[in-house]
């Protein structure tokens, strides 16, 4: 995922946290913040389209709530993760319940906020198949899918079939941007 940016979003009804949270985003070279929101039907619209690695949002708002807007992201079966960012922990369970990947409170101070991207980044590789990590690596040593089917006994075609799961996966567009993805990823 390093080679590969994380895509944000981040909502708050607040223009102070929503202004802390861009600066603190501002420290993660890896992050490419999509849009700054302070109300939540203006946010789904953009998630919707822009479908971000992960939304960073806050619970209680006008309007729309955080677990509202989270219900309708997990309608729309977005690989979306959800972020909350509440200054009360009785949401928790709630939040939990609505797939939260991850639950912070405010003020939310950077290494909190860095623990919790490289949880989604550990995440994302866990995604992984044993047979996926072999394929990356026959890849990483400059293989085909021909010579790679050879070598793992399954034909050219399953080796396709699993090259596309894995670039879905590691959202990489192509077999060099992969090779990056692992490298940094300590994959190969």
């Amino acid at each position: 995922m390093s080679d590969k940016l994380i895509k944000v979003i981040v909502v708050d009804d607040e223009t102070r946290a929503l202004n802390r949270m861009k600066i603190l985003l501002s420290n993660f070279a890896d992050i490419e913040v999509l849009g700054l929101f302070d109300k939540s039907e203006d946010a789904l619209g953009a998630i919707l389209r822009h479908e971000p690695n992960l939304v960073l949002m806050d619970i209680e708002m006008p309007g729309k709530s955080g677990l509202e807007l989270a219900e309708d992201i997990n309608k729309n079966s977005l690989n979306t993760k959800i972020i909350f960012i509440s200054a009360h922990e009785h949401y928790a369970i709630k939040a939990i319940k609505n797939q939260a990947f991850d639950y912070l409170l405010k003020p939310v101070n950077i290494d909190e906020l860095k623990a919790s991207f490289e949880r989604y980044k550990s995440h994302l590789l866990s995604n992984l198949s044993k047979r996926e990590f072999e394929i990356i690596r026959l890849i990483g040593k400059g293989m085909n899918s021909k010579t790679i089917g050879e070598n793992l006994f399954i034909s050219r075609h399953t080796v396709d079939t699993y090259r596309r799961a894995i670039l879905e996966k590691t959202g990489c567009k192509n077999a060099a941007e992969l090779i990056s993805y692992a490298t940094r990823n300590n994959l190969i």
